[in-house]
């Protein structure tokens, strides 16, 4: 009988970006909570309830990815960090167009129904009433189908996300389902002859995809939010960002876009 291996845990650095991305958490996720309660705009309000629940799954998605990472399992956390993404640029859309979202979510609600329904059925489940997933169905009645490419993420993500935002889709799509980039992590295929590892290897950095994606949430949430005390924490905290990120992208030999490094801002 063998020992369970011991889940490889992230070693952190002092005095790198990983850490100071970090450092910055606690503020971040101390934020929202600190609001006295949550009043959106007047454009804003027919979708309170989701606003809320869509930021709450960006909070606390953000907690869970550093949970299972306490534990050494950041590899497996691949379907929490794109929820994440996935409900920041639905919060952009929110931010964007207001409460006219609310009817394209009930006919994307009316879209889910009809086809769980469709499933129930086949899969002969009677411990469920019908009837409820008929009242959501019913819930979409003249309702204007114009914007339905709108609850499919890549058009979502096109309006109203950035070309980072789909290509980190694309990655951690592969991580989640079935596939040879999900098989990869637990293989060592560095001789040419596959080896079977016990965890992944490398862990992954991912302080600062949780950083930048839960600050861009507040700031979202920031703006459907009427007379919110958070603008100017925000505006702080972008700059602290964006230094990370800018000398991040100097030890990596990565390009720095005009206008990014705040620094350069204040020398002009």
């Amino acid at each position: 009988m063998t020992d369970t291996p011991t889940p490889q845990k992230l070693v952190l650095t002092m005095n790198t970006p990983e850490a100071d991305y970090r450092a910055l958490l606690p503020i971040l996720l101390g934020l929202y909570p600190s609001l006295p309660g949550l009043t959106l705009q007047e454009s804003h309000r027919p979708i309170t309830h989701v606003a809320h629940g869509w930021y709450m799954r960006c909070h606390r998605g953000v907690q869970a990815v550093f949970q299972l990472e306490e534990t050494g399992f950041q590899e497996e956390a691949s379907p929490i960090r794109r929820s994440i993404l996935e409900h920041v640029v639905a919060l952009k859309w929110l931010a964007e167009q207001g409460g006219v979202v609310a009817d394209i979510l009930k006919r994307g609600a009316a879209h889910d129904a009809a086809k769980r329904k469709v499933a129930l059925v086949a899969a002969n489940w009677t411990a469920v009433d019908l009837g409820l997933f008929d009242a959501v169905i019913a819930d979409q009645d003249g309702t204007d189908p114009q914007y339905d490419n709108l609850l499919h993420f890549k058009q979502r993500c096109d309006r109203f996300g950035t070309p980072h935002d789909w290509t980190t889709y694309l990655v951690e799509t592969a991580r989640s389902h079935p596939c040879w980039e999900s098989a990869v992590p637990y293989m060592d295929v560095s001789t040419g002859r596959p080896l079977a590892l016990d965890q992944p290897e490398p862990v992954i950095d991912q302080a600062g995809f949780c950083v930048i994606h839960l600050f861009e949430a507040l700031v979202a949430i920031d703006h459907m939010i009427a007379a919110s005390h958070l603008t100017p924490e925000l505006e702080r905290l972008d700059v602290e960002i964006r230094r990370i990120a800018v000398r991040q992208r100097r030890e990596q030999g990565l390009h720095i876009p005009d206008g990014f490094d705040p620094d350069a801002e204040a020398s002009l």
